[in-house]
C-alpha cells in the first residue's frame, strides 16, 4: 500500500525506541531528539509497528491517499 510516516519533533520525549528498533530509519539529532534518515526501508507493517511503539505517539501514519492510519 505504501504507508509513509511522519515524525513530530515536537512530540518527541527521546525515548530512543524508534532508533534502537530500526537504526537504518531514525537517528538522533544534536538536540537527542529522533529525526528520520530513511522512511522507504519500512514495510507497511514496520510503519505501524513504530508508530505504536513510540511512547510520545510522536510517529503518525499516512496511506498513499494522505489519510492518517489509526494506530
Amino acid at each position: 500500500m505504501g504507508y509513509r510516516i511522519r515524525l513530530d519533533v515536537d512530540d518527541c520525549m527521546s525515548s530512543g525506541k524508534c532508533v534502537a528498533d530500526y537504526p537504518s530509519v531514525f537517528e538522533f539529532d544534536e538536540d537527542e531528539l529522533a529525526s528520520l534518515k530513511d522512511e522507504s526501508t519500512l514495510s507497511d507493517e514496520d510503519c505501524i509497528r513504530v508508530a505504536r511503539n513510540c511512547p510520545s505517539r510522536a510517529i503518525s501514519v499516512f496511506d498513499s491517499d494522505g489519510n492518517e492510519i489509526p494506530t
